[in-house]
Order: C-alpha cells, then sequence, then structure tokens
C-alpha cells in the first residue's frame, strides 16, 4: 500500500503568507496544530505573526490581559497561535504572577493603561484558599472557621470585580476553582462535616453568583478543563515548586483553546453554520450502496457511534446554529432515510439548506451560504472523507472544515473539541433559529407568489416592536453586536459592559427592534445606538439580521430616529458608514433615504447628514408599530 503523502504545513504557512493569502495560511496552521500541538510549532508561528506588518494582512487586533496568581507566561506562544488560526492578532499584557490585588484594585494599574479587549483573572485554589487546599488538617481551620475562609472569599473577589467593572469595560473572564490535588484527609474526607470538595463546590457557587449578577464578567471553567484531561497530566509537580508554574506545558494548548471559546464569541468569530455529509458521517454506510437496511444507525454499535453523533449535531440546533446538507447523493435515497428510518434522531425540518447532488462540495457550500445570507467563513463543514475535505479546503480556505476521525465513537467529541459554535448566552432567538428560518423561507415562498413587493410587505402582516435595551434585552442586544456583519453599518462589536453604560446614559438612545410576521416571531433582529449632541442625533451601530433583510425594516428603524431627534428638539440626524468585506447590503442606506454625504476618507468610511427640517424618514405603511 503506497504511504499517503505528509504535507509539510509549516512550509505551507510561511509560503501562504509571503504571498498574502492569510486564509490558506490560517488553513495550514489549523491542520498544523490539530496534528501537532506542539511547544515548537506555537513558537514557530508566533514568530511568523510577530513578523507581519501593522496590517496583519486583515487580523483583527484583540489586546488580552492575563492577570494571575501563579506563573501563566508560557502560554504566550500558544494562545498568539490559536488567535492566529481564529483570525485574530493578540497583543498581550502580563504582569508578575501574584499581583491581582495591585493590578485590579489601583485604578492607575499597566492593567487598565493597556486598555484590554478581554481579562482574563487565572487562580489556583491553592494560591488564594491555602486553608482549603494545602492547610486543610490545621488545627486552627477546623469546624466554624471554614465559613469565615468561604466569606472572605467573597469579600475578595467582590472587592476585584467592583473596582475592575467600575474602572474598565472589559469582558472579564474569572477561572473557577479545580479540586485539590491531594484529599488530605484521605477518603474519610467525604465523612467530614466540611469536607475540601464541599468547600470547594461552595466557593465555586459564590464565583457563579457573582458571574451571573455583574455585567459581562464570565466563569471559565477551569476545573472541568483539568478534570478532562485528569490531574496527573494537566499539573507538573516540579514546575509548581521550582517556578510557581503549576501548568504542564503540554496542556498550555488546551487552555488556549478554552480561552479561544470566549474570544471568540466576544469579537463575533463564532460559527453559525454547520454543514454535514451524510454516507459514513450521519450513518454508517453508503445509503445508494447498502440500503436503508444496510447502513449503520441503531442501538448496536457502530450504529449508535452515529446516533450519539446525531445527538451532537441535533443539540448544536437547539443551541441556535443553523444546519445544512452537502452530499454526493440520490435524493429520494436520502429522502428515504429521513422518512422511515426509526433511528433517525436528525429530520429534514432541521436543516435550513440541503445540497444533494453529484457536483463538488465546494459547490454545495456556496449556494448554501447564498441561500442563507450568511458569510462562507461563518460555516463548518464536517465529513470523513480526507479528499473532499481538502478540495473544501482548496477552493475556500474560509471555510473551517473538520475531518471526521476513523472511529464513529469520536465523532461528537471531534465536533464539539474546538468549540466553535460557543455563544455566551442563549438567547430565545437563538433557541428558536431553526424555526425562525422556517419562516423565512415560507416568506420567501409567499414573495415568489405575490404580484408586487407592496402586496407582499402588506401581506405578511409585520408587527414592529420598537425598545430601549433592558436588563432583558441587554445580552441579545450585545449579541447582536458581536455577530451581525452584512447589514451593519459600523461593525462596532460592544461588551456587554460597554451595552449597559450607554443603556444608562441619558444622552444615549440604546434601542433593540422586533419583527412578528404572519409566520410568527422573528425575535430581536435589530439594534440601533444614537449619541444626542447639541445639534444632531449622531448614529452609532445601525444593524440589522440578514433573516429581515428586504422587508424595509430598516426604513422604519431610520423613522424612529427621526421621531427621536424630534422629540428632542434636534433637527440633524447623521451617521458615518465604515464599509467591510461583508456589509455590500447596506452600504446603500443613507443615500437612498435622503441623506447627504458630507466626507470621505482614505479608507472609504463616508459621513452622512438628514435635515429633518426638510422631512423626517417615513414609516412605510404597511408596519404596524406595538409597545
Amino acid at each position: 500500500m503506497t504511504e499517503p503523502i505528509k504535507l509539510d504545513h509549516r512550509a505551507a504557512v510561511r509560503t501562504h503568507l509571503e504571498g498574502g493569502e492569510l486564509q490558506a495560511a490560517q488553513q495550514s496552521a489549523r491542520l498544523l496544530l490539530q496534528e501537532q500541538p506542539s511547544l515548537i510549532n506555537f513558537r514557530f508561528l508566533r514568530q511568523l505573526i510577530t513578523a507581519l506588518p501593522s496590517g496583519g494582512l486583515g487580523l483583527k487586533p484583540y489586546k488580552v490581559a492575563l492577570v494571575s496568581s501563579f506563573s501563566i507566561e508560557f502560554i504566550h506562544d500558544s494562545l498568539i497561535a490559536y488567535g492566529f488560526v481564529n483570525g485574530l492578532r493578540i497583543e498581550i499584557y502580563q504582569p508578575g504572577f501574584g499581583m491581582v490585588n495591585q493590578e485590579m484594585l489601583d485604578s492607575n494599574s499597566g492593567l487598565y493603561a493597556f486598555v484590554p479587549d478581554v481579562t482574563v483573572l487565572a487562580i489556583e485554589g491553592e494560591d488564594w484558599l491555602p486553608d482549603v487546599y494545602t492547610h486543610f488538617m490545621d488545627a486552627d481551620t477546623a469546624g466554624a472557621s471554614f465559613e469565615a475562609v468561604v466569606k472572605g472569599f467573597r469579600q475578595q473577589l467582590a472587592a476585584l470585580v467592583t473596582t475592575f467593572r467600575a474602572t474598565s469595560s472589559s469582558p472579564l473572564l474569572v477561572h473557577n476553582l479545580a479540586l485539590p490535588r491531594q484529599r488530605r484527609a484521605g477518603i474519610a474526607g467525604l465523612r467530614l462535616p466540611r469536607s475540601q470538595a464541599q468547600l470547594v463546590t461552595d466557593l465555586n457557587r459564590s464565583l457563579l453568583e457573582m458571574a451571573a449578577n455583574t455585567v459581562d464578567v464570565h466563569t471559565v471553567d477551569y476545573a472541568a478543563l483539568v478534570g478532562y484531561f485528569g490531574v496527573q497530566q494537566w499539573y507538573d509537580a516540579r514546575m509548581r515548586l521550582y517556578a510557581k508554574a503549576p501548568i504542564a506545558n503540554s496542556m498550555l494548548g488546551n487552555l488556549s483553546l478554552e480561552y479561544m471559546r470566549y474570544f471568540r464569541a466576544l469579537s463575533g468569530l463564532t460559527k453559525k453554520c454547520l454543514v454535514v455529509d451524510l454516507d459514513n458521517t450521519l450513518w454508517g454506510g453508503v445509503i445508494g450502496e447498502d440500503g436503508i437496511d444496510g447502513i449503520q444507525l441503531g442501538p448496536n454499535y457502530p450504529g449508535s457511534a452515529f446516533v450519539e453523533f446525531q445527538r451532537a449535531v441535533l443539540d448544536l440546533y437547539r443551541r441556535g446554529v443553523i444546519l445544512a446538507i452537502a452530499s454526493k447523493n440520490n435524493p429520494a435515497d436520502v429522502d428515504a432515510v429521513f422518512q422511515n428510518h426509526r433511528f433517525m434522531l436528525l429530520r429534514k425540518e432541521h436543516f435550513a439548506q440541503t445540497q444533494i447532488h453529484w457536483e463538488p462540495k465546494s459547490e454545495s457550500l456556496k449556494r448554501i451560504a447564498k441561500g442563507l445570507s450568511i458569510g462562507l467563513d461563518h460555516m463548518v463543514f464536517v465529513d470523513d472523507n480526507p479528499a473532499e475535505c481538502a478540495q473544501v479546503r482548496r477552493e475556500l480556505p474560509m471555510v473551517t472544515v473538520i475531518h471526521l476521525p476513523s472511529r464513529p465513537e469520536l465523532y461528537a467529541e471531534t465536533l464539539y473539541a474546538e468549540g466553535l459554535f460557543d455563544t455566551l448566552s442563549l438567547s430565545d432567538e437563538d433557541r428558536r433559529r431553526g424555526q425562525l428560518y422556517q419562516q423565512r423561507a415560507q416568506a420567501e415562498t409567499m414573495l415568489a407568489a405575490s404580484g408586487n413587493l407592496e402586496d407582499y410587505y402588506r401581506d405578511l402582516a409585520m408587527e414592529l416592536t420598537i425598545a430601549k435595551v433592558d436588563q432583558s434585552s441587554l445580552a441579545r442586544a450585545t449579541q447582536l453586536t458581536q455577530k451581525t456583519n452584512q447589514f451593519n453599518l459600523t461593525t462596532i462589536r460592544y461588551s456587554e459592559a460597554e451595552m449597559a453604560e450607554r443603556m444608562a446614559d441619558a444622552n444615549w438612545l440604546a434601542i433593540t427592534v422586533g419583527v412578528r410576521d404572519r409566520f410568527g416571531d422573528n425575535g430581536i433582529v435589530g439594534v440601533m445606538l444614537a449619541h444626542a449632541a447639541s445639534d444632531s442625533l449622531n448614529i452609532d451601530t445601525f444593524l440589522l439580521s440578514c433573516r429581515v433583510i428586504g422587508r424595509t425594516v430598516e426604513s422604519a428603524m431610520l423613522a424612529h430616529l427621526c421621531d427621536a431627534a424630534l422629540a428632542r428638539g434636534i433637527k440633524k440626524l447623521s451617521g458615518r458608514l465604515v464599509p467591510t468585506e461583508k456589509n455590500v447590503p447596506v452600504r446603500d442606506l443613507f443615500d437612498k433615504h435622503g441623506f447627504s454625504k458630507l466626507t470621505e476618507d482614505a479608507t472609504g468610511t463616508t459621513t452622512w447628514e438628514l435635515d429633518l427640517t426638510h422631512g423626517p424618514v417615513p414609516c412605510p405603511a404597511w408596519f404596524k408599530t406595538v409597545a
């Protein structure tokens, strides 16, 4: 048998970067780190990234502050390398370890001067709570004194977070506490009135409550991470004692990947659509050859592994991920499986788009992206066939490709490994996204049957809900600024803390827009932020979900801003358009609504103004506005 050709991914990364091919370089770097997530490869990528020009070929600058109770500087290489794979050019601020109080409680510290995009508070229980971890058996910590330990932890954490939130609008990620490496009381510990495990559980509960009650504070489940890889692998006993660096070098890449889940979500880089193959992916075998009774899908292995994978895909659907199919197959054979196989968990209605034919998978992906009105860079393609994966990587380097392993019992783990679809919160819109795309398809079918656009708009029976951002809509409004790319005037990404600041400022309008039509409730689909000056209401953010583009919702949104300006005695509405590769659909917004262009700079950014004394933007007559 001929040995498969081993590609030199390091050389490919270098060549693509030298040719200015960022997406291809990222694909090669991703493959390199999948095959060899080693310190030498992390350092190799970091050196290449450091040598890039300031523009970084389109990488998004991202400032990360690492404040820790232990030495964590060895993570820099892997963090920068994985940042590159995900489209981020990471810059790190790292004070000395054990400087948590000095950095977070001093408003003049280097942390706040750095102005990070995200701050990580990395703590180990042994450093913060020796009474619980290393001194548990000391006589002076017996009985009720443990209550004082828990209370003191809560107070210290509250002081840090309160000061941080008052000084910075950066999102804050806080490690929770891993279980102690050693059970100081042995197996008898679990019979004690207050065991180590119980104390750590109480402390982590306090941390979760603090995060839930503080804007833009998020818990990193460090305990689960240590548990997943195992204490013996995670920690380096010698480096823990020698250099206060407890995490083994081989595990730092895994911690970087965990951080990357949050960085993607905060930067609008979370993937939106999962495209799956069928044969040997959703079921074992080839339906066209094996027939419905011959494919592997059911309670016995290997069929049970494919059922488990379908469950993982279905869970993503329920989290708001758009599902699609790209399969080389006969449509009738596929329909028979979906309709008649009793162990199919996934149904045709779970998939917003299906491409089942014999053309290249890359063509299927293009059609799916067009049909869903999303960018190819928001798509993840999953296939068991290495040739199909290679074809998509070559033709569409912006698509993230997951090549499934040979063992189907590892499919679900492989799909979830990087957390590509992770979000910071789950809104009602997320949970109903599959249903919302079905509603969109119904609306498009009605459009095709309508005589003209105005009849279509009226037949939709659209109702608008325009409301101020409040605590109930804060997470969704923030999420939309982080995820919306196409119909987005400025593409400014907001953290929850920044959104909350504008929500509470009387000089700012922070508004959500909901749309309901005859097919159902689309939920919150738009966000507007505008700042009131003495002579003008200045639009800062104006965005709309792709699900309702083409329904004139943007006209109703502008009409509301005109009314809001006039209610404040302001006679001008102004805004700017910052062009990006993706926001082509919004570029004519100001021009087609009667604004005058004032300026245009070298980047193509334009400023616009509407004189309201000459008439505000009218709200289209087919909308009904509800409170």
